[in-house]
This record gives C-alpha cells, structure tokens and sequence, in this order.
C-alpha cells in the first residue's frame, strides 16, 4: 500500500534522504498503477467496493435459502423462491421505471434541479408500491393460488413494499457512486437479517411465513434510518412529479419493453417448472439458481457501478471514453465468470450436497448450465449498458425480442421433458441469443455515433 502525503507529513525523523526515497517510490508505483487497467478514475476501486456491496446483499441471500434449505421441506423451499419471483418481477419494472432513468438524467443536474428530481423519482416509487401491494392483496383475496402461497401472498402484501423502497434507496445510492454508503445501507440490512433467522431457528419458530417478515423488517429498519440521516435532500413538488414521469417515460418505456420481453426469464421460470413439475422440483431450481447467485453478484455488483459509470464517461468522454469502461468491463467478466463456469461443471453437484444436503445431488449440469448463463448476460448487460449511456434503450428492444422468442420455444421443447435442467438450457438459449444480438446493436451503434460526430469535419474540410 503506498503512503498518502498526510502520513508521510507524521513522521518527524524521516530524514531528507530517506524522504526523496520513498518520493521517487511512490512516483514508480503510481505511474505503474496508471499504467494497469482499470486505474482510470478509480475504476477499479469502486468496481470492487461495487462488487463488495453485492457480495453482502447476495451472500445474505444465499444463506437464508441455506438455513430454509436445511430446516424446511423442498417444497416450502419452493414457495419461498415463487414469491421471491414476485418481488424481482416487479424490482426489475421499478428499475425500468425510476432507477435507470434516474441513473442516467441525474448525471446532467446538480443543486436544487437534482433535488427536485429525486423527489419526483420518490413520488414515482410511491405509486408503484401502492399498485404492487393492492394486486398482492387482490390475489391473496381470490385465493386462487395453492394454500401455502396464499397465506404467503399476505404477508408479501406488507413486505415487498419495503424491500423494493430499499432497493430504490441502493440505486440511488450506485447513481451517486455513493457506494460506501450502499455498503453500510446492505451491510445494515444483513445484521438485522441473520439475527432475526437465527432468532427463529434456535427458538422453532422458523417458517416461511416468519421468514417473510423478518425480510420484511430487516429492510424497513436501515431505510427509516437513512431516511432520517441522509445528506441529500429529496424535494418533492407535485407539478414536476408528472413533468419527470413524461420526461422520463421517452426512456423507460423501452427498458420496460425490454424487461417485460426477455429479462423476466429467471422470474417466469420458476413458475413453469412448479405449473409442470411441482414445488419440490422448483426448490431445486431455486436452490442452484441460488449456489450460481454467488457467482451472479459479481455480476450484479459491477453492473451497479457500470450504469453510473458508463452514462458519466459518455456524457464527460464521449464514445472514446465509453468504449474504454465496456471493454474493461467485458474483459473482467470473461476472466472471472469463465472460471466460474469450470467450478461450476466440475465440482457443482459436490457443492450443493455440502450445502443443501443429499437431496440435491445430481444437480452438476444443472449448476454448469446456470453458470454459463450468468457470464452470457453479463456480456449482455455490458452492451444494454453502452446503449443506456447513448440514450438508445430502443436498440435493446430488438435483442429481447428475439431472445424471447428463443426462450418461449426453448422453454416449450425443455421444460416439460427435463424440468429445472430444462429450466437452465432454455435459460441459456435466452441470454447468449440476446447477449448475440446486443453486441451487433451496439457495434452498429457505435458506428453511427462516430459517422455523426465525423461528418460535420468531412463538410468542412
């Protein structure tokens, strides 16, 4: 680690010799460090502070299916896992709605403006907790799920608006690069969690319907918190709630097109192996989705910070510079996931035995094909974020189109015959289709944007 000019200021008896020494060290070293990858703009710093963040979120995750897993049957493991759905269905609609348009126009307001803005953003995902609990009830109410989730569906009803409000103050959070504070946000999050499972677990009370409010709370309690000690100030104004929503509508309508078309893969899915299959086969999709999740939060964690991040090198360094982060990006992800992708067909079934125990072995390929899954949509992800940062959400729109078509025929042929491993190949076939065909956007994109920006210099030579 080198020394910071503050702490070389502490030390009274280095000598004037010794001091020139460690100069000259420090200057190697920092011209060594600019001359590495992800040195620009403390990339990599934030990348692995990113990454961190999602480690926390994504391992809390991990070991509350571990302790239901373990202490629940495979079947109520499978409820868990459909109601989760339920939340990252409409997570990924809030996203599309609210996130990332605000991850990307924030970047170009400051002061009151941006205040303004992320109060109307507030507004926004107040209307979409209200819509998403009512239907949670209206479906609780008709009772046309099994019995098991119905009574989950209740308690979904008050829990899932506040996980979501935390996954907005998160976003909010990334779009600032605040991620400090997202860790100490999630990190929060994650102790009132595993306290209260492990409450429940030593006393016999661990349930699924326990466990749903224990979420629950270990949600609510660090977002009231931030609420009340947080520095940015959030203005709502009633006028400008409904101007930002059209101004940001131009832009989500097609992320939404998109999530709705091909994104909501891993949330259909589970719900067609449980329709074909049962509940007891989808816990097992569920449970590796899960083991293969370690993998995915470092994808999740790093595209945290690359939405931010690519929409600021764009609109500060135009295509060069956005070039540079999705390159970088790609290339740390072909690295580390592909290694994953081995772990995962080599040793997958050994591994979820040693977690979740022998009910779950025979699951090797089911792992692997998980795990080639997640390194396709990170590809995927990389270039849908390019084109964020360019302002061309419609691009993205012919990808999914076309991966969910390939998931639909994929799922029809798979699903029925193979279940959870059918669930994965369909999966599969999904997200490398997009990833395809999101790369050729992008490439096409990119080529337009320098034609333009080269064509005024052409007319004037």
């Amino acid at each position: 680690m080198s020394v910071s000019p503050s702490t070389t200021a502490e030390l009274p008896l280095a000598v004037p010799e010794t001091t020139s020494r460690l100069a000259a060290v420090r200057g190697r070293l920092g011209r060594l460090a600019r001359s590495l990858p992800f040195s620009g703009d403390s990339l990599l710093h934030k990348s692995v502070l990113a990454v961190f963040d999602q480690a926390v979120v994504s391992g809390t995750s991990f070991l509350t299916s571990v302790i239901l897993g373990r202490m629940c049957a495979r079947e109520e493991l499978g409820v868990y896992y459909l109601v989760l759905s339920i939340v990252f269905f409409v997570r990924g609609i809030q996203e599309q709605l609210v996130s990332a348009p605000y991850m990307i126009y924030s970047q170009r307001r400051q002061g009151e403006s941006l205040e303004r803005y992320a109060g109307s953003s507030l507004a926004h995902l107040g209307i979409l907790l209200a819509a998403t609990s009512g239907t949670l009830l209206l479906l609780a109410a008709l009772g046309v799920m099994s019995t098991e989730l119905t009574g989950a569906l209740w308690l979904l009803a008050a829990a899932a608006p506040l996980l979501l409000i935390r996954e907005f103050v998160r976003q909010l959070l990334f779009a600032h690069l605040a991620m400090k504070a997202a860790i100490a946000l999630d990190a929060s999050v994650a102790i009132v969690q595993m306290a209260g499972l492990a409450l429940l677990a030593v006393t016999g009370t661990l349930t699924l319907a326990t466990t749903l409010a224990v979420l629950g709370v270990s949600a609510g309690l660090p977002v009231v918190a931030w609420f009340a000690l947080k520095q940015r100030r959030l203005v709502l104004r009633p006028a400008e709630v409904v101007s930002d929503f059209l101004h940001n509508w131009v832009f989500a309508r097609w992320a939404l097109a998109s999530q709705l078309l091909a994104c909501t893969t891993p949330y259909v899915m589970p719900w067609v192996v449980a329709l074909t299959h049962g509940e007891a086969e989808t816990g097992t999709l569920g449970a590796c989705s899960t083991l293969v999740g370690l993998s995915n939060m470092f994808m999740m964690g790093l595209c945290n910070f690359l939405s931010p991040q690519a929409a600021r090198a764009f609109a500060q360094g135009g295509l060069a510079e956005l070039q540079s982060v999705l390159w970088k990006t790609a290339a740390l992800f072909l690295s580390t996931l592909g290694l994953v992708v081995i772990v995962g067909f080599t040793l997958g079934e050994q591994i979820a035995v040693l977690v979740y125990g022998e009910q779950f072995g025979g699951t090797g390929w089911l792992i692997g094909i998980l795990s080639l899954s997640v390194l396709a949509n990170s590809l995927g992800v990389t270039a849908g974020n390019g084109l964020w940062a360019m302002e061309r959400p419609s691009a993205n729109f012919v990808a999914d189109l076309i991966s969910v078509g390939v998931v639909i025929g994929a799922t029809i042929a798979l699903v029925p015959a193979f279940g959870p491993l059918g669930a994965a190949l369909a999966t599969l076939a999904g997200t490398s289709s997009d990833a395809l065909v999101r790369l050729i956007v992008l490439r096409t994109t990119m080529r337009e944007f320098s034609s333009a920006a080269a064509a005024p210099r052409g007319a004037a030579s």
